[in-house]
């Protein structure tokens, strides 16, 4: 191509100028295609809504997301220590001046009745209350007048005696649904920590131990300090942890309502039996494993159920911890499928309480 004398010579060849503009693009669709696993989302949020979509404000609210699930709201947390009391063994003095000593705190008490009853994860209880207060969160200082000890499952239900006449205390909402990898929100020294169920366990720590004495336990991937009260995502009471930092379920505390809100005393249905579940010691017969209720005493003395006895079913279930404690709770007589001396046999076996 001649050039004409009064132009430059051309700055480059228009083929060649295309291929680049093909090459940029190509470029710059592989940068986009890689960077659309992050923003894609962001950006296509741009297009269509313009004001919110931005990739800043996407992974904010991807950041909020996985931080609301290690925290309660403001309103269930506020509700859930509404229901609860920090219980101290005496108040303490000094300079003719009365506090509360961080040393003399026991744990926290949850309200299970609007009158003042209170549930406390106390393991190390003496008989000696008399001096115990109660600090609200209002700031309220109450006196304990009386405690009933259960020693199956280490709680103590100590009753308050309000302030004020007449005055109603705010009761928790119990539940014992609880499933592996659900998020738990514990109470305890004050604080709120985040725990996820890992693994459900039927485990005592007494042998042997009465049929429907609490041995069902949830772990959970966290350390949680003993005495402090588990709640779910909307504020249920689910459990307390234990001294091995396990939950223990709140249905234990439901199953003796009646009789402390009642009679004020403790009342536990049962078979009247002590033993141990296969879960917690593997029974062996001629070899194998089997799964039920291995008794070793029998405590009201009933010839139907011996000592040697296995619980295989109860009502048709297996019978382990959660089977056996919900029918002996829940009805007056169980048909029970047992092993006796190498046979296999059905009886009806009547539930009393002790």
């Amino acid at each position: 191509m001649t050039v004409p004398p009064h132009l430059p010579a051309p700055a480059c060849n228009v083929s060649n100028h295309r291929q680049w503009q093909n090459i940029k693009i190509l470029l710059l669709a592989v940068f986009f295609g890689l960077f659309a696993g992050l923003t894609g989302a962001a950006i296509l949020l741009g297009w269509v809504w313009p004001s919110g979509g931005s990739v800043q404000n996407l992974i904010g609210a991807s950041s909020g997301n996985l931080l609301s699930r290690e925290t309660l709201s403001d309103n269930v947390r506020a509700e859930s220590e509404d229901r609860l009391g920090a219980v101290y063994r005496e108040i303490s003095t000094s300079a003719n001046l009365s506090y509360l000593n961080p040393d003399k705190k026991i744990g926290e008490a949850a309200f299970i009745s609007s009158d003042g009853w209170m549930a406390l994860y106390y393991p190390h209880y003496d008989g000696a209350y008399k001096n115990w207060k109660v600090v609200l969160k209002n700031g309220s200082v109450l006196n304990v007048v009386r405690a009933v000890r259960d020693r199956y499952s280490n709680l103590i239900f100590i009753k308050v005696n309000p302030n004020n006449p007449g005055q109603q205390f705010k009761v928790a909402n119990f539940s014992d649904s609880l499933k592996v990898s659900q998020d738990l929100y514990a109470y305890g020294a004050s604080a709120w920590h985040h725990g996820i169920v890992e693994n459900y366990l039927s485990q005592a720590s007494d042998w042997p131990h009465l049929d429907t004495a609490p041995t069902i336990v949830y772990e959970v991937n966290t350390k949680l300090a003993p005495g402090s009260w588990v709640v779910d995502n909307d504020g249920r009471f689910v459990g307390v942890v234990n001294d091995n930092g396990q939950v223990m379920v709140s249905r234990y505390i439901v199953a003796i309502l009646p009789g402390i809100l009642g009679a004020q005393k403790l009342a536990y249905h049962t078979l009247g039996l002590e033993g141990w579940y296969s879960a917690e010691r593997p029974i062996v017969i001629n070899g194998e494993l089997v799964n039920g209720f291995a008794v070793s005493k029998n405590i009201f003395g009933n010839t139907l159920l011996k000592s040697g006895d296995i619980i295989l079913q109860v009502s048709g279930q297996l019978a382990n911890a959660e089977n056996l404690w919900y029918n002996i709770v829940n009805n007056r007589s169980l048909n029970l499928k047992i092993w006796r001396r190498g046979k296999v046999i059905d009886i009806v076996a009547s539930v009393k309480e002790i």
